[in-house]
């Protein structure tokens, strides 16, 4: 088949019709028709601010949908990816009770099972299996609601994204929750090339057994509304036959699904109808919302998905996406679009497209795409003075009108702190680090006596304090072509959280500025006696799977901070994916454990280099999906004596450093990239005097 010349722009709309469908069911998740339309009466707008809660919040339905694709370009092997390797990229990436899954429980949450059956030892597809979990359990609704991306891989070919929805679906779920899952990512996955909404749902439903209860459903469903011409007299009929006193658990896939159908049905190719109609009929709002605004996007296409309501100012594009990996914490509908898409172009054996604007980190590079940039209208002396926009995928526009006493500022999250506000943990680490510089490519094409530079924003020392804020040089805004700078300071440990852009004048004045393209590189560094921890197992701007976190003991020669996992390896991490050639360095002292040292090219739970100490020996080994030895030396190290360890990773090859002299080497061709940081397993290890270094570019 050959590609489609709009691709990557149709995954955008499908993205950003699953994200704005999520923010738009996710404060009144749960809610009936009735209270709904007691309330709001129809649902057409964001109504956040209504429940005086953020739009922007980590999901398990967004978190899931981005997270478990990864297993395709993960296993290298695509669309041949193995049952059971689809289960593995759930350990890789779940920090257990933490983040993407509702963690309700044993028999309780599905996914939470799920999880718990693939720790057990029990491989995918059995893992989810009605044989493992029964019936009840193994129905609810979350197979659909993470499926999506497995249609948007498979453009064209809804019998492929059938396949591969299947396999990942089988994870945590079976029965007509795998049947429900198909039918969504089969129509994804046809709707790249047909966008009428019947035969859309036709071949959905072709993917699965005709005697399913799905397959009824969608009859049901379909020919009610074609009988009633009232959505709210098919939901009726729909709550009759397929409602929750029917179908138990605490959200079982079909009444859900069959309100989706009728969202499908009656919305046509308007998106904003099938929102409006599909969160007024309540139930699992924001999961049905997210599945039904992913097809719709495709339908409608980018420029119609804001046609009746400006879905994109209010939240820009932002995605808070925790993993245990942490580089994509915050992250954008782009970003992700165009990690989906590369991943789709290999699934269809299609060549890959250059990288927009060589590679930059933020590129603007489809309409509508403000990348995470939102104005500041929450401080008074900036509210209302800069309106972004973006019509032609080429750059971000800010027009801005200042003066004296008012400052034009727009502003990205890099690192998303450690709650969302949206009943889920946010774990992940900053984008930027102390030694990075960023750089700008702005255009102006209104000359004005204003100036522009950037900012960061680094988080406070205390809870209650304002962050700390640090200006780059500014340039004017004379018509030339500029490339602003900002070179990131030692932030004493404490995670960059936002970067910005702010436009000042001594006189009034308007005008336009273009942000192109946004990169970064240098060498970041970290260096530390020890680690500052705030809520007893919370290092900010780290990722950390700790159950004890204490300092030194009275005894202890040399202070040492503790960091303890009482089953199983531990690990506290900074750095993300943009990392490249590493060192990290520490005194460490097994005071009792299985293993303690340094880990490097960390790409989640399952994938890193690691340097040990470990039943007498000095071990390097690779940690990817087992592990694997690499290089090994007898080594007299006594419990509880500090000793200095170093891990040191260029290119392909690893050197290891004991009390400073260079003991081992190896070479691994797998992980390349990844974060930094300690390990620790079966017991307690202490760290001190820790040193990191790594080549960034983006």
């Amino acid at each position: 088949m050959q590609s489609i010349p709009n691709y990557e722009q149709q995954v955008y709309a499908a993205v950003l019709g699953k994200v704005i469908g999520v923010y738009m069911g996710r404060p009144f998740e749960g809610w009936s028709k009735a209270k709904i339309e007691e309330t709001w009466g129809r649902i057409d707008r964001y109504v956040n601010e209504d429940r005086q809660v953020p739009l922007v919040v980590s999901d398990d339905d967004i978190s899931g949908t981005f997270t478990f694709i990864r297993a395709l370009e993960d296993s290298g092997l695509y669309e041949q990816t193995p049952p059971a390797f689809f289960g593995e990229t759930w350990l890789n990436y779940l920090l257990e009770g933490r983040c993407i899954l509702w963690w309700g429980g044993l028999g309780v949450s599905t996914e939470h099972t799920a999880f718990l059956r693939l720790k057990q030892g029990i491989p995918s597809p059995r893992s989810g299996a009605i044989s493992t979990n029964g019936q009840v359990v193994a129905e609810q609704i979350g197979a659909q609601i993470f499926i999506d991306a497995f249609g948007m891989v498979a453009p064209g070919k809804p019998e492929l994204a059938a396949k591969l929805a299947r396999r990942a679906a089988a994870v945590s779920h079976d029965g007509e929750a795998l049947n429900a899952a198909v039918v969504v990512a089969g129509m994804i996955a046809a709707a790249f090339v047909e966008k009428d909404m019947a035969k859309l749902l036709d071949i959905g439903v072709a993917q699965i057994p005709a005697e399913s209860l799905i397959a009824q459903v969608h009859l049901d469903v379909r020919q009610w509304c074609r009988e009633d011409g009232d959505w709210r007299q098919t939901f009726t009929r729909i709550n009759e036959r397929y409602g929750y006193h029917r179908y138990g658990g605490n959200c079982h896939v079909i009444p859900n699904h069959a309100i989706m159908v009728m969202a499908w049905a009656y919305a046509g190719n308007d998106f904003h109808e099938a929102q409006a109609i599909i969160n007024t009929a309540g139930w699992d709002t924001d999961c049905n919302a997210g599945n039904v605004g992913a097809l719709m996007g495709l339908v409608v296409g980018l420029d119609r998905i804001c046609e009746k309501y400006d879905f994109i100012s209010p939240m820009g594009g932002r995605i808070i996406l925790p993993t245990a990996e942490g580089t994509r914490a915050s992250t954008d509908c782009l970003s992700e679009a165009s990690a989906i898409a590369r991943i789709g172009r290999q699934v269809m054996r299609w060549p890959q497209l250059p990288a927009p604007k060589g590679g930059a980190w933020l590129h603007f590079s489809q309409p509508l795409a403000q990348q995470g940039f939102l104005s500041d209208e929450q401080s008074q002396d900036s509210r209302g003075a800069l309106r972004l926009s973006n019509p032609d995928g080429e750059a971000l526009n800010a027009h801005y009108s200042v003066n004296p006493g008012r400052v034009a500022r727009m502003a990205l999250p890099v690192y998303p702190g450690t709650s969302s506000g949206g009943g889920y943990q946010t774990v992940g680490v900053s984008k930027l680090y102390s030694g990075m510089t960023v750089h700008a490519d702005v255009a102006c094409p209104t000359p004005s006596t204003a100036q522009m530079r950037l900012f960061i924003t680094v988080a406070a020392t205390e809870a209650q304090a304002p962050p700390c804020v640090i200006h780059g040089p500014a340039q004017p805004c004379d018509g030339k072509p500029r490339t602003l700078e900002i070179s990131i300071p030692d932030t004493a440990l404490r995670p960059v959280t936002q970067l910005g852009l702010e436009i000042r004048s001594q006189s009034p004045t308007t005008g336009l500025v273009r942000c192109l393209a946004v990169r970064f590189g240098g060498t970041a560094r970290l260096n530390a006696g020890t680690l500052p921890v705030v809520n007893r197992l919370n290092v900010p701007g780290w990722v950390v799977d700790a159950d004890v976190i204490r300092g030194a003991f009275s005894d202890d020669r040399e202070a040492v901070q503790h960091f303890g996992k009482n089953s199983g390896r531990g690990l506290a991490v900074t750095g993300n994916r943009f990392w490249r050639d590493q060192s990290i360095q520490a005194r460490v002292k097994v005071h009792l454990a299985d293993e303690g040292g340094l880990i490097a090219r960390y790409q989640g739970l399952n994938r890193f280099i690691a340097l040990v100490r470990r039943q007498g020996h000095l071990v390097i080994y690779k940690r990817f999906y087992g592990d694997q030895i690499l290089a090994e030396m007898p080594c007299d190290w006594p419990l509880d004596q500090v000793r200095e360890l170093r891990l040191h990773c260029v290119g392909n090859a690893i050197t290891a450093y004991f009390d400073g002299q260079p003991v081992l080497q190896a070479t691994d061709d797998d992980l390349r990239d990844g974060a930094v940081g300690l390990i620790f397993s079966n017991g307690l290890v202490g760290f001190r005097d820790i040193a990191i270094e790594s080549s960034t570019q983006a």
